[in-house]
């Protein structure tokens, strides 16, 4: 009976030490946030509890380990983008850059330094005052005499000693008899201006001199003339050493006669070099 009586006492002792008196649970209770805690890599294994002195010979419970705390994974790296593959080269279908050679510079449409001859045919209408009564000047019984200019053929020879000037000469043949029957042959010489010089379309005006030498076979007229001229006119170059033009002139001769000339034709010109 006694031996029943002690065996209950021991079985109590070691059911109450554990819950109320272990040092274990008293340090498990004071800190609680140390469970919160993650677990070192290599923890140090925990020491077992003192036995109680009243328990000595009683099983002792096993110390309550705290749960793990799972490792967080490490953060992801991004994998790398895959790059595009390089598109592949085009296929030349032009010459090859190694063979290509610099554009040629367009030859300079200026006339400096440039011969040119020119031929242009043409006709007019002119009026002449005689200063002197009774002088015959192609019409019968008139004081002032107007008329068509005979067709001509203008030859002229130029070279261009600047950007915008040439010198020139131009001589005039008569191909269809004056009233005079005589054929009209006069030199002209001076200088041309251009205007647009460098352009394949250029408009010119030119100053001029002019000595006619067209014979007149009456007595008191005199067989040379001396006056003035200007022209004006369009040339389109089709290339640096040929060019096609239409031009308009005025003369006034003072010598022989006062006489008033305006005529027109369309020539050409060729330049060298």
């Amino acid at each position: 009976m006694r031996a029943t009586f002690v065996t209950i006492a021991v079985v109590f002792s070691a059911v109450v030490s554990p819950l109320s008196g272990s040092p274990a649970r008293a340090a498990d209770r004071e800190t609680p946030a140390a469970e919160a805690k993650p677990r070192e890599a290599n923890p140090t294994p925990a020491m077992p509890p003192e036995a109680s002195p009243a328990g000595a010979d009683a099983p002792s419970l096993p110390e309550a380990t705290p749960p793990e705390t799972p490792a967080l994974p490490a953060e992801a790296t991004p994998a790398p983008m895959p790059q595009p593959a390089p598109a592949p080269a085009a296929r030349r279908t032009g010459p090859d850059p190694a063979k290509r050679f610099p554009r040629l510079k367009p030859p300079s449409l200026l006339h400096r330094d440039q011969f040119g001859l020119a031929i242009m045919p043409g006709s007019g209408y002119r009026i002449i005052a005689p200063y002197k009564d009774n002088i015959p000047c192609g019409q019968v019984n008139t004081r002032v005499c107007a008329g068509r200019i005979p067709f001509f053929l203008d030859a002229q020879a130029s070279f261009g000693f600047a950007a915008r000037w040439d010198v020139i000469v131009d001589l005039r043949f008569g191909i269809e008899a004056d009233f005079s029957q005589s054929h009209q042959f006069a030199v002209a010489p001076g200088v041309r201006y251009w205007v647009d010089a460098d352009q394949p379309t250029k408009f010119f005006a030119t100053f001029q001199g002019v000595y006619d030498l067209n014979p007149q076979h009456e007595p008191g007229v005199k067989d040379y003339d001396f006056g003035v001229r200007n022209a004006n006119g369009f040339m389109f170059e089709v290339m640096r050493n040929l060019g096609f033009y239409l031009q308009f002139g005025e003369t006034v001769g003072f010598v022989r006669w006062l006489r008033f000339e305006v005529d027109g034709g369309i020539g050409v010109q060729a330049r060298f070099p």
